[in-house]
């Protein structure tokens, strides 16, 4: 009788094939992380950092998103949750969650603002978020998303140019299960020109950056990606008033008008870990129509206001060529 093939046995029995899979699609694999060298120096006297975190039926992910939060690196002046009238438990769970983060995380205020009637928009939540921040700088970290350990001392680095208002990190995108779907997600999929101008840190005046790249498409894909300055005369209650009338491309829109205040930074690590969600093929649909005249009518409020040079226009064009093509 022939024997059975010793290789194929060992793999049935193995461990091996799972284990690769982990690895090689689990969130905080250090190959997919292109973290530093070396974790940025915490300066002795850190600044006040406030984080708030909407949530909104995010149950399920709610203890991961916090811890990552309260594990930083960079120490956290103030956490405040929000829940925009959670139907999932969320308010419940948070209530017998949080002492238990007060009491591991002396060191950080922890709040809990739970709305009793769902605000409509998340632009709300982030308008709440400004209105309630204490601290000198503002991240916006949404209550699916995940991050590194570095992604806040990392960010903060790039603030010793007094002239940056925003800083923001690569990202790498996740589903729902936390595995992997792209890495290196400014160049993969932000950069439509494939310009190369994500794969290394750098420094740019917001007017320039809006001319050369802003202007063609929203270089910031998830808000947790972001720190904010705050107390720079700033209107970012006008701003975000006035990106309430885009139902898809509001964050865009807030970004460009924040902008006109100073430069942007950002850090080629991936270290900002993005959940995509799936929707129905009717809402996708609905979604698509209604986001390829929101992007046009930010590609003409810009051509408008600012000198766009004839590369910017070209790959505009080619934008909304593609936009039409993918959307119909």
């Amino acid at each position: 009788m022939r024997s059975p093939n010793k290789f194929k046995v060992f793999l049935k029995r193995s461990i091996l094939i799972p284990a690769l899979y982990t690895f090689f699609t689990h969130p905080f694999a250090p190959r997919l992380r292109r973290l530093p060298a070396a974790a940025p120096q915490v300066p002795k006297s850190p600044a006040k950092v406030s984080v708030v975190v909407p949530n909104y039926n995010y149950k399920r992910y709610l203890k991961r998103r916090l811890l990552s939060i309260l594990r930083q690196t960079y120490p956290v002046f103030e956490l405040i949750i929000l829940d925009d009238a959670s139907t999932d438990g969320s308010q419940s769970y948070l209530e017998k969650l949080l002492p238990k983060l007060r009491a591991q995380f002396p060191g950080t205020s922890i709040k809990f603002l739970p709305s009793a009637q769902n605000s409509g928009k998340s632009i709300n939540q982030w308008q709440k978020a400004f209105s309630l921040a204490s601290g000198d700088f503002l991240w916006l970290a949404e209550a699916d998303d995940l991050s590194a350990p570095t992604f806040l001392a990392t960010a903060m680095q790039k603030f010793k140019h007094p002239e940056v208002v925003m800083s923001f990190a690569n990202s790498v995108a996740i589903n729902r299960f936390g595995s992997v779907l792209t890495h290196d997600f400014q160049t993969r999929s932000v950069d439509k020109q494939r310009s190369g101008h994500f794969t290394k840190d750098f420094v740019a005046d917001g007017r320039e950056e809006i001319l050369r790249f802003f202007a063609v498409n929203c270089e910031i894909p998830n808000v947790s990606s972001v720190i904010f300055r705050l107390g720079q005369k700033i209107p970012f209650d006008k701003y975000l008033s006035e990106a309430k009338k885009f139902r898809q491309v509001g964050d865009w829109y807030f970004y460009l008008q924040v902008l006109r205040h100073g430069q942007l930074a950002y850090s080629a690590a991936a270290l900002n870990f993005f959940r995509l969600h799936g929707s129905s093929a009717t809402a996708q649909s609905q979604k698509s129509a209604k986001l390829l005249g929101e992007v046009k009518f930010i590609h003409r409020l810009l051509a408008e206001e600012y000198p766009l040079p004839e590369a910017t226009l070209a790959a505009i064009d080619q934008e909304e060529q593609r936009l039409a093509s993918v959307l119909k």
